[in-house]
This record gives structure tokens, C-alpha cells and sequence, in this order.
């Protein structure tokens, strides 16, 4: 800890440049799933394997681009193949609807068509990273993307076509302005967590939007998405309660039930290229040294 307090300089980020694009909080950078860098261009995707899903199909922008075994992870681009996005996935298979009614929330979206993803329904929670508008509509210029990285927003949708959309704050002072968005807990090498549980304790947990901001030296450096169901693949992180009780600040009564079942799922995002290196503040000092090996087992 004291070495990584050394390293201010490393982890400082302009608020309006997102250098990179990686997934999966994990121990070890670089290995599995761990802090993995996901392509930030369509050709990228092609080449690294991914494969095209549709494009602008009037549900979400973009094209999609996704691993057929693997829905937990879909790429967006632009027409002129620029990252505009991500979605992150939910087989129908995987879900317990009498829990987590992903298929009343606006939150998640559906083609209500057996060839959803590569023949299998899921559903899917939607962000875009630059300006709806354009996305098929001509797409971002190469000197938008050397001008502003990976994007220059966070805007998630929130209704069965892009039309209904929100933007989240990305700014920590524009977050502690925001009365959705509540100041959670810090944890290195992931970023201050806001969320939308209120730390009532009564809060129902299908209410807050499954999607977590985190911020570093003041800016947003990535999110994460919240589900609750067990989702396979290497991608996800699985916390139990000791991580719980590392990330959410008096979390409502019913996590610890949905912990047992059906399980939760949570996929961390990094705008930047080294977020391993992302310090706390010192009251959080503690807090994180504690939780560090219960946390490694997500």
C-alpha cells in the first residue's frame, strides 16, 4: 500500500480523454480475464476473433461484434468502426425471473426473438460512449478518436430503442451533485464506487440501474455492471459479502439473501490503461488491506 501511495502521477487522468478499454477486475494484470484490453475498433474485434452480430438494428446503435459462446461481453462501433460502446449480457437461460424481472426493467433490452444472440434470447444492459447521434449516422472521424480515446461520454440506455437514454456524471463533483447517485466505498486498483443503493436498509436491490460509476482523482475511470444471477464465463466477478462489504456502504437487507441465491455478477470497465494502479484515499487504507484477499475471490 505505502508503495502504491508513491504513484500518484501514474494514475492522474484528464476528465475528457479515455486513452483505453479494458474488462475483469481480477489479482494479476494480464492474466485470464484480469484488467484485459478489449479491442477499440471493428477491425480490431474481426481480427481478435470477434464476430459481427448486426448493426443499427433499431433496438441499440451501432454494430455489435461478440463471442457466439459468450454473450457476457458485446462490443459496439460506429459505421466508420470506432468504439461507440458495450453491452453486457444476460441469457434468459441464466436469469430467475421471479428474482430479477430483467424482462419488466427498462434497464435491460431484447430483440423477443430466438435469434437474439447467435440463436439464444438474452438480454442486455446498453452504454454508449460517444454521441448517439452520430453513431449510424456517419460514426466518429480518426481525429475524434485520437481527440477523445474510447469516448467523451457514459450515456446507458434505458427503454426498447435508443431514444430513451441517460447520462451519468463524469465528474465526482458532478456525481455528489446528482441526487441518484450515492458515494459508496473506495478499493484500489478499482476506483471510488458510487451506486444508486441508498443505504436504506429496506431498499428493494431490483431498483437501483445495475450499473456502478467509479471514479479516480475526481473523473470517471470506468463503471461496472451489477446483476443478480450467477452468470458463467471468465469475464464476470462473483462477490460474496466480505467484497460486498468492501464496495457498498450500508447495503440493503436484501443483498446478503441475493448472495445466496441467486447469486451476483459484476463486471468491472477502465477507460484508462493502467487502473491497477488506482490509489484510495488514506481513510480507506484499512478497509482496502482487510478486504484485499476476501475480494481477490470474486
Amino acid at each position: 500500500m505505502i508503495a502504491l501511495r508513491l504513484l500518484p502521477l501514474l494514475c492522474l487522468a484528464s476528465a475528457d480523454y479515455w486513452p483505453g478499454f479494458k474488462t475483469t477486475f481480477g489479482p494479476v494484470p494480464g492474466v485470464g480475464d484480469a484488467f484485459k484490453d478489449r479491442p477499440r475498433t471493428a477491425t480490431d474485434a474481426e481480427a481478435a476473433g470477434w464476430q459481427l452480430i448486426d448493426s443499427c438494428n433499431g433496438v441499440w446503435l451501432g454494430s455489435r461484434y461478440g463471442d457466439p459462446a459468450d454473450p457476457s461481453l458485446v462490443m459496439i462501433y460506429d459505421v466508420a468502426g470506432y468504439i461507440a460502446g458495450v453491452q453486457s449480457g444476460l441469457r434468459l437461460a441464466d436469469c430467475d425471473l421471479s428474482v430479477n424481472p430483467v424482462d419488466t426493467m427498462d434497464a435491460y433490452q431484447t430483440l423477443e426473438s430466438d435469434s437474439d444472440f447467435f440463436g439464444e434470447p438474452v438480454y442486455f444492459t446498453t452504454v454508449y460512449f460517444s454521441d448517439p447521434a452520430v453513431i449510424c449516422n456517419g460514426g466518429r472521424t480518426e481525429e475524434d478518436f485520437q481527440a477523445d480515446g474510447t469516448g467523451d461520454r457514459l450515456t446507458m440506455q434505458l427503454g426498447a430503442t435508443p431514444d430513451t437514454t441517460m447520462d451519468v456524471p463524469l465528474t465526482q463533483e458532478a456525481a455528489d451533485a446528482d441526487s441518484v447517485w450515492y458515494d459508496h466505498y473506495c478499493f484500489v486498483a478499482m476506483g471510488d464506487h458510487y451506486l444508486q443503493f441508498d443505504y436504506t436498509p429496506d431498499q428493494a436491490c431490483t431498483d437501483p440501474l445495475p450499473l456502478q460509476l467509479i471514479f479516480n482523482e475526481g473523473v470517471l475511470n470506468g463503471f461496472v455492471w451489477q446483476h443478480i444471477a450467477t452468470l458463467p464465463g471468465t469475464k464476470w466477478e462473483h462477490p460474496d459479502i466480505n467484497a460486498i462489504g468492501v464496495i457498498v456502504d450500508r447495503p440493503p437487507t436484501c443483498i446478503p439473501e441475493l448472495i445466496a441465491y441467486p447469486g451476483l455478477s459484476t463486471m468491472h470497465h477502465f477507460f484508462y490503461d493502467t487502473p491497477w494502479l488506482t490509489v484510495c484515499p488514506l481513510k480507506y487504507d484499512r478497509r482496502s488491506v482487510s478486504g484485499y484477499k476476501n475480494i481477490m475471490k470474486m
